[in-house]
């Protein structure tokens, strides 16, 4: 296998911290954009690296080396497929509004991971732990900053005061338990550098306060998890009857957590919250979405468009009916759901295979070597356990496809019995000298060129809605034709996703453009025929034109996209009370007593429909 260059393996670590960093609050999404386009820059740099060592040392069939990439391949050439099946496309390919959790992202991420299965040695896996621990510390310190009041950013936001730079409590609080988790393994390592243990320490302590502080569970879960999984799988290996003492314990740990997170067992008033428990809505609609199309899903990162169709009529009737969620909130039923069956299977056919080199890795590797190994494999089994309940952050989820492609990397080297933490030249025989190499550079160069092209018109659809919205003012009339400007320039751009250019209209509405904001709306709704934004917001301006037969027939677009919707029956109640069709009064009464008969809205329909 090549040895790759130290730096092309430090603009690989540090250019996944780099993404978990950044934010920029100059954007309409100060977070997940713009992490994309760090993502894509880093991983189109990489991708040249790959191809170069491909062409210098080729894939033979039945080697270790082979797995992996076929693997990748599959999972992004069947997540294309979904993509081209995604409406509108443009979703499928960057991703939903404040997710983008697109066909972009996961091939940036499966770059990652193929570079890290190849690059990464057991040098480079320490440094993996100094740029966790120093990155736990930037995080949880701000965390505590942000808890304290004390942030520098005003932030306009709706949860608790810990968001870091992920843009969530959750988030964040996830990412500082896994960062959290290496720091206490690395303390395992006998031969770790002192000054890195002493900071490990201190991210411990300040980790673990944010966390709590932060009153998510999702961290908890992510450091439980991870811990468990380290003292039972090391004891096993080294102290079979402790081993084997330490996961019965751990199993019996895990059943009363997971119990506790159901509102069920001791563990109950630490591990239950509403908000996990309501992630059992999202997943049963998740499997019916993918019941309805199980070879192409709903569409690449297209849960939100479908949840409302497919949700129960308990979640209407005890969140509200105009609530939904753009995501499963589990990262497997999401795949399954959005992009069908087989991106589902492959993607669950990578995890599997990272478990099982991570198994392997650890059972072959010996004293520190094997430490360092048992050390990566569980904190991927915190990521691990995150996704069951959250969504794929691109600041959290890069650590992730680092973590196992870094375990497989290991795991390759373990085979081939490397030796550990001796002397650098060691690691490198001279067949595998470095060489003065121009083809990587011009490769990747070639590569970056329509990478930063799409990260220029990215940018540019945040930078115009941000400055947009800081001018949307209808009693400031000279602001009039600056917010149209604005409006124009996401219109025009083939990147801004259909959230985006609602916004827009809907911001040249309030500026005295209604019949320039209703043709774009028409337009979103001929891109996108099941937007349940754009039909309400048709459905208003109809109303307010009383065109009550057009107003009927969008409602009742609605009402297919979204029937357990009472708010919308009584509002075509009414519609129907105007044109003078008492019959369909009365259907629409009775469809709103039928599922919502204890709501307000039923009681208003059985005095203002009598």
């Amino acid at each position: 296998m090549q040895i790759y260059k130290p730096s092309s393996i430090k603009f690989l670590i540090f250019g996944v911290a780099i993404i978990t960093l950044y934010f920029n609050t100059k954007v309409a999404d100060p977070f997940n954009t713009v992490k994309l386009i760090i993502l894509l820059i880093v991983s189109g740099w990489l991708l040249g690296h790959l191809i170069s060592s491909y062409r210098e040392h080729p894939i033979k069939a039945k080697t270790a080396d082979l797995s992996p990439i076929v693997l990748c391949v599959a999972f992004v050439l069947t997540l294309t497929i979904s993509t081209f099946y995604t409406d509108p496309f443009i979703v499928g390919l960057i991703g939903d509004t404040q997710r983008r959790n697109g066909l972009l992202q996961y091939f940036g991420l499966t770059i990652i991971f193929l570079y890290a299965s190849r690059a990464i040695e057991h040098l480079s896996a320490l440094l993996i732990y100094k740029v966790a621990i120093f990155l736990g510390l930037i995080l949880s310190t701000y965390g505590l900053i942000q808890i304290a009041g004390k942030d520098f950013v005003e932030w306009k936001n709706p949860y608790n005061s810990m968001i870091s730079t992920l843009g969530n409590p959750n988030f964040a609080s996830s990412m500082l338990a896994i960062l959290t988790s290496m720091a206490i393994f690395s303390l395992t390592i006998q031969k770790f550098p002192k000054l890195y243990k002493i900071l490990a320490i201190l991210v411990i302590f300040t980790s673990c306060a944010a966390i709590v502080l932060s009153e998510s569970r999702q961290g908890i879960l992510v450091l439980f998890f991870s811990v468990i999984f380290f003292v039972s799988h090391y004891f096993y290996l080294n102290k079979k009857r402790i081993g084997i003492t330490a996961i019965s314990i751990s199993i019996l740990l895990s059943i009363f957590a997971i119990m506790g997170m159901l509102q069920k067992g001791p563990l109950a008033p630490l591990l239950y919250k509403d908000s996990v428990s309501v992630r059992g809505y999202y997943w049963r609609a998740g499997v019916e979405m993918l019941k309805d199309k199980p070879f192409t899903g709903v569409g690449v990162d297209r849960y939100g468009a479908y949840f409302k169709e497919f949700r129960e009529v308990g979640y209407s009737l005890k969140y509200g009916f105009d609530i939904g969620s753009s995501n499963a909130h589990n990262t497997f039923i999401q795949m399954f759901a959005t992009g069908g069956v087989f991106v589902g299977l492959t993607y669950l056919l990578i995890l599997v295979y990272v478990f099982r080199m991570g198994i392997k890795a650890a059972k072959h590797a010996t004293g520190d070597q094997q430490k360092v190994v048992i050390g990566l494999l569980s904190a991927w089994i915190g990521f691990q356990a995150q996704s069951l309940i959250s969504i794929d952050n691109i600041g959290v989820s890069v650590w992730g496809w680092l973590l196992g492609g870094s375990i497989v990397a290991l795991a390759h080297r373990a085979t081939l019995n490397s030796q550990f933490l001796g002397n650098k030249n060691s690691l490198i025989e001279n067949k595998y000298l470095v060489k003065i190499n121009l083809f990587q550079p011009i490769v990747s160069t070639i590569i970056l060129v329509p990478i930063l092209l799409l990260a220029t018109n990215l940018y540019r659809v945040e930078s115009n809605l941000f400055y947009l919205n800081n001018f949307v003012d209808s009693n400031i009339p000279e602001n009039r034709q600056i917010v149209m400007n604005y409006a124009n320039k996401v219109f025009n751009n083939k990147l801004a996703d259909p959230f985006y250019k609602l916004q827009s209209a809907n911001s040249i509405y309030i500026m005295g453009y209604k019949s320039e904001a209703s043709l774009e709306v028409k337009k979103l709704l001929q891109e996108d025929q099941r937007n349940l934004d754009c039909l309400r917001v048709t459905a208003f301006l109809e109303e307010s034109d009383n065109k009550i037969s057009e107003a009927i027939a969008t409602r009742t677009r609605i009402a297919k996209y979204d029937p357990w919707n009472a708010q919308n029956y009584f509002e075509l109640a009414k519609l129907y009370k105007l044109s003078g069709d008492l019959t369909k009064v009365e259907e629409m009464r009775d469809k709103i007593l039928s599922f919502a008969p204890n709501t307000e809205i039923a009681k208003n329909a059985i005095e203002i429909l009598a």
